[in-house]
């Protein structure tokens, strides 16, 4: 049982703004490794984010691959789903890091991406190209975002399997091509800063596009977004963030919101697919993990903050999100992996995935 702590964290992000508040939560960051040039015929086949990270040089597990199409054009496969032609100036996202094939229009024997990689040290953008014969050529930008956390957050886990925009994707919104264009661009001509520029256009890209899904989603949808759009629930949300170490019921919650204890609970249960209290103790972890990551503080401090009677309650409640204790996956955080686990430092980058 959660109760209210007795020591409260800094004030929290203001709850006008739970987009940033939650992506401040991912501890988001983007990271742009090659640019692949690809003359047909040629197909190359990408593992799930977990094998691919060690691969990469990446010290999370948790990674949202990402393709813009600089030039030309390629085939985006993905198991049990009709595949998606990417054009010039497209760009994709695949927020669950869902193994993923991209080929050309001739026929090819797939190549593991892993093969295709030099050794590490990796110092630059690097150039990877591929293909068997002198077809016409492709030019993609591959990157990845990292997050702290992938599978169970509130923003990634109603999402669609792939997230795709284009120049025309929407008329009025320019920016968003722009963006596609200058990191296509970045990449391509490898300018003074590209290296520090490009994933900070990558994130900005990422959060553009959440928006955009967003705003396109239809009445009968559900996830975080959903909620989002939805009066009732927005409302509850906004007051969950704006305190979430506050002693809340559902009684309280919905007299703050203005509506009847079953109203909220059926808003939460459709869109949510979890009743509030469920959502709260699961945004207490979040935060509680942000504190384990960022800081020295013990973990029964973080423990009494986030609510918990004891370590030990605690101890369960974060494995059973994480899937490791807490002291274990804070130094995994910190990049000390525990024995026989995989890490990013130790994989060779030569070796297919």
């Amino acid at each position: 049982m959660i109760e209210r702590p007795k020591v409260l964290p800094e004030t929290p992000a203001p709850a006008g703004d739970l987009l940033s508040d939650l992506l401040g939560s991912m501890h988001l960051v983007g990271t742009v490794l090659f640019r692949a040039e690809f003359r047909e015929p040629w197909a190359v086949q990408t593992p799930g984010s977990r094998q691919l990270a060690r691969v990469l040089p990446f010290r999370t597990e948790h990674i949202i691959p990402f393709h813009i199409v600089a030039s030309g054009g390629c085939w985006l496969e993905l198991p049990e789903r009709e595949p998606v032609w990417l054009a010039e100036g497209d760009a994709v996202l695949l927020p669950h890091g869902d193994s993923h094939g991209l080929r050309g229009r001739d026929a090819a024997m797939p190549v593991q991406v892993g093969q295709l990689l030099p050794r590490r040290p990796w110092t630059d953008i690097l150039i990877v190209q591929h293909g068997g014969g002198a077809g016409p050529s492709s030019s993609i930008v591959c990157g990845f975002l990292q997050c702290d956390e992938l599978l169970f957050h509130p923003i990634l886990r109603h999402l669609p399997a792939l997230l795709h925009v284009g120049p025309e994707s929407r008329r009025g919104d320019r920016w968003l091509a722009a963006t596609i264009r200058h990191a296509a661009a970045e990449a391509t001509e490898l300018m003074p800063g590209s290296r520090n520029m490009l994933p900070r256009l990558a994130e900005l890209m990422f959060v553009e596009i959440l928006r955009e899904h967003m705003q396109d989603l239809a009445d009968d949808q559900v996830g975080w977004f959903a909620a989002y759009r939805d009066p009732v629930a927005r409302a509850a949300l906004g007051h969950l963030h704006a305190a979430p170490f506050e002693d809340w019921s559902v009684t309280e919650l919905a007299r703050q919101v203005g509506v009847s204890r079953s109203v909220l609970a059926d808003r939460f249960r459709r869109l949510l697919d979890q009743p509030p209290m469920h959502y709260l103790a699961g945004w207490r972890l979040q935060l509680a993990a942000q504190q384990l990551k960022a800081s020295e503080l013990p973990t029964k401090t973080i423990a009494d903050r986030a609510g918990y009677e004891s370590e030990a309650a605690f101890s369960r409640a974060f494995k059973r999100r994480f899937g490791l204790p807490p002291g274990e996956w804070r130094r995994q955080q910190l990049g000390h992996a525990p024995t026989g686990h995989a890490s990013a430092g130790t994989a060779s980058a030569s070796a297919g995935p």
